[in-house]
């Protein structure tokens, strides 16, 4: 093939990828035209680390690459150059697991996940329900280990909260080592560690657990749940019931009254705008989760649905693992009243930036571990 010739190839490939992706510069669709030759030096040399440089931890130049598949227009295979070609965040992440292993504190700097993607583009296929709300996002590192995102706390959060760090840098006390007291010392030493990049870093979590080293594949899934719409002249479910995988089923027409709150709630929706700052009041959705007996695993996501079919997914994580989670409210009063339209009970999340995951007349609370899901990864 002549020069000529497989220049206009190239540059088809780059507009075809353009007009599929979305994505914002050519040189980002340009790195990604040439990604097969990438990964074909990347077979024939594999790179086991990452490299230092001055301080700064960064991805290797070859490494393994970071597949982005399921409900999305085109799959993605994501070589280091790829990943480099998008706009970077930088944030901090001091990281604490809930069992209280100390890993250091860094500052990442990476792409958003939702820049990747949207860049991947969501696509749903074969679903009776035409948002995008139900998406679970799995994650998963080299050993196969998975962590649930919710759609919603990917797109309807600040972008920054939640990237896929290329470069790791330790955030050093100011104080020398022979100041600080020898018991502090291993914790000193995980400064030193090499970070397994690429890293999901999820930044609002107060502990760690889904902030992943050395991920693999991202895969955006729909759960396809049976939930049954049914047409009603005024939207009403008068009970709710919490089930699946958790050890005490339960049915509610009454809320429990401990810990009941009241929140204040800036409802914004995508389609119609600011509909003003509201009170409501309810209980935390997690105090209820954890009376029907929900697990602690990292792959669960929870299905909250109403009569018409209308519902939204919430990850594990964004309930326990982040101190946002306990702002989550099943709701019954609004400005101190019972509800009586499109009632009872309703999903309120006050630290969304759009009101659209807002469930009203729930009817069920679904709980579903994607451990037993055969998702294609």
């Amino acid at each position: 093939m002549s020069n000529k010739s497989l220049f206009l190839s190239v540059m088809v490939c780059v507009f075809v990828m353009i007009s599929v992706f979305g994505c914002k510069t050519l040189d980002q669709m340009a790195a990604m035209a040439d990604r097969t030759e990438t990964f074909q030096t990347e077979a024939k040399n594999p790179s086991e680390r990452p490299e230092k440089v001055a301080g700064v931890q960064k991805e290797a130049a070859v490494l393994p690459g970071l597949r982005i598949s399921g409900e999305v227009k085109q799959q993605l295979n994501l070589a280091k150059k790829d990943l480099d070609s998008f706009d970077r965040v930088t944030t901090r992440l001091n990281g604490v697991s809930r069992s209280g292993h100390y890993s250091g504190a860094f500052t990442f700097h990476g792409p958003s996940l939702r820049s990747l993607l949207e860049c991947a583009g969501i696509e749903k296929r074969g679903s009776d329900f035409n948002k995008d709300l139900d998406l679970a996002i799995v994650v998963r590192d080299r050993e196969g280990k998975a962590v649930v995102l919710s759609w919603g706390e990917i797109f309807y959060r600040n972008p920054g909260d939640i990237i896929v760090a290329v470069e790791a840098e330790p955030i050093r006390p100011h104080h020398e080592r022979n100041r600080i007291p020898k018991a502090f010392w291993p914790w000193l030493d995980q400064l030193d560690r090499n970070v397994g990049l690429p890293k999901l870093v999820v930044a609002n979590d107060f502990y760690s657990d889904r902030s992943l080293e050395d991920i693999q594949s991202i895969e955006v899934v729909d759960l396809h749940p049976d939930i049954h719409s049914k047409k009603q002249k005024v939207l009403f479910s008068p009970t709710f019931s919490i089930w699946g995988s958790v050890t005490n089923p339960v049915d509610m027409s009454v809320l429990p009254d401990s810990n009941r709150t009241d929140v204040l709630f800036k409802e914004v929706g995508d389609g119609q705008g600011y509909h003003g700052l509201k009170s409501f009041g309810g209980v935390p959705l997690t105090d209820l989760l954890e009376q029907a007996g929900i697990r602690g695993d990292l792959d669960t996501a929870v299905i909250v649905s109403a009569p018409d079919g209308y519902r939204t997914i919430l990850s594990y994580g964004e309930l326990f693992l982040s101190n946002l989670g306990r702002n989550v409210l099943i709701g019954d009063t609004v400005a101190g009243k019972p509800v009586t339209a499109r009632g009872k009970f309703f999903l309120l999340i006050p630290d969304d930036l759009s009101a659209d995951r807002s469930v009203k007349a729930i009817q069920e609370i679904r709980v579903v571990s994607l451990k037993h899901k055969n998702t294609g990864s």
